[in-house]
């Protein structure tokens, strides 16, 4: 997974970089086809937002979130990728199942015929 951060109107120091990418490795326990994740600091006036676009195979999620602090900022955007990336997650599982399902159906008349 290839993690992109890139600030805008200011400069962010080593500590929230750092902060950043090991909350964005953790996503991959939620989703093992993450491809990269691109993240967008900007300081806008006295607020901060951080926008975070992810692409996995098949998938662009984008979160975006402001706030007066750039932790908050981080972590509210994070929270939202999240929700969203476990939502997919969830959606295939179910496709998957339900097609799993029904070719096992498929199996069973054959095998009654």
């Amino acid at each position: 997974m290839d993690i992109f951060i890139t600030t805008r109107h200011f400069n962010a120091e080593e500590k929230i970089k750092a902060y950043l990418t090991e909350k964005l490795e953790k996503l991959e326990n939620y989703f093992s086809k993450i491809v990269s994740i691109k993240a967008v600091l900007a300081k806008e006036g006295f607020r901060y937002a951080a926008e975070l676009i992810l692409t996995a195979k098949n998938i662009n999620i984008v979160a975006n979130e402001e706030s007066d602090d750039i932790h908050s900022a981080i972590d509210l955007a994070l929270h939202k990728l999240q929700k969203q990336l476990l939502k997919y997650r969830d959606k295939t599982k179910e496709y998957k199942s339900l097609k799993m399902s029904q070719e096992q159906q498929n199996q069973q008349e054959e095998e009654v015929e």
